[in-house]
This record gives structure tokens, C-alpha cells and sequence, in this order.
């Protein structure tokens, strides 16, 4: 029995020789470096992607004009308007001053580019009382204004000018 199980063992292989042994010490060596190298990109990679997301505002540009009669009205909007923040939205105002009209009995907003829901939160927020809708994609636009809103008679004085 001692030489069938002497024929059935494998033939042993020689040695390594020194040179191959110290070659794949060294391959796993570097393999751990840059394993250990990605996992630190990976972590700082993840720890930067993680930083709280800063909206940008939307700048709306904006003319206010004074058809009501009353002086200083379109001023005391204006000066509230630029207070305002809506959300994402800030206020650039672009022209302040009097219509070429000064009978205009229910104030009216002209749209050029907001969106329905965000055209009610600026009216909302001027807190000018009952204002009337006019889709204005079609007028002409010189200054390159996104809003127009015209004050009328029916205007009241925006709730931070009525304070002293």
C-alpha cells in the first residue's frame, strides 16, 4: 500500500526562487497603496458632494409706475419691492416713475416671463390690494423688463412704507 499511495502524490515543485518571492511582495504592497489611495478619494469625494446645495436667487427685473394720481406712491411700492424676497426671487427694478396715464382706477400687473404661481406670490407679497392679470409676452419691451406693474386708484400703500 506505501507505493500505490508514494505514485499518486503530486511531484513537488521546486523552490522560488529569492527574486520571484521579493517580486510579488512587492505587487502587494502596491496594490494595498493604491487601494488604501482610492479609498481616500472616494471618502473625500463623498464628504465634498455632501455640502448643503446654495439655490442662486432669480433676479426679476421690475417697473413700477404711478397711474393713480397720488405722488410718492410708485416710490413707497418700489422701495418695498426692493426689500422682497419671494422664495428664490429678488427684485431688480428697473424704472421707477409716473404712467402717461394718471386715472387708471384698478392696478394692474403686465407679465412678460414669470410663471403663474410665482406671478401670484409677488402680487401677494406687495400687499397692494386687488391687482388685475395682463399676460404681456407680446408688448414691446425696451427696457427688458420681466414685470410691469401700473398702480391705480385703487393702491394702497405697501405694509413696510406705511410704517413710519
Amino acid at each position: 500500500m506505501e507505493s500505490s499511495l508514494r505514485s499518486r502524490r503530486a511531484p513537488s515543485r521546486p523552490a522560488p526562487s529569492r527574486w520571484r518571492v521579493r517580486l510579488l511582495d512587492v505587487t502587494i504592497i502596491i496594490a494595498a497603496l493604491l487601494v488604501c489611495l482610492f479609498v481616500f478619494s472616494f471618502s473625500t469625494r463623498l464628504s465634498y458632494s455632501r455640502s448643503p446645495a446654495r439655490e442662486t436667487p432669480v433676479v426679476v427685473r421690475v417697473q413700477v409706475l404711478n397711474g393713480s394720481g397720488r405722488p410718492g406712491l410708485a416710490r413707497q411700492v418700489a422701495d418695498h419691492l426692493a426689500q422682497l424676497q419671494v422664495g428664490r426671487m429678488r427684485f431688480d427694478l428697473i424704472d421707477v416713475g409716473n404712467s402717461d396715464r394718471t386715472d387708471i382706477r384698478k392696478s394692474f400687473v403686465v407679465n412678460r416671463h414669470l410663471g403663474e404661481e410665482q406671478l401670484r406670490a409677488v402680487i401677494a407679497a406687495l400687499g397692494i390690494g386687488d391687482v388685475q392679470i395682463s399676460e404681456g409676452a407680446g408688448r414691446t419691451n425696451d427696457l427688458g423688463v420681466d414685470l410691469t406693474v401700473v398702480l391705480g386708484a385703487n393702491a394702497v400703500a405697501p405694509p413696510a412704507a406705511a410704517r413710519p
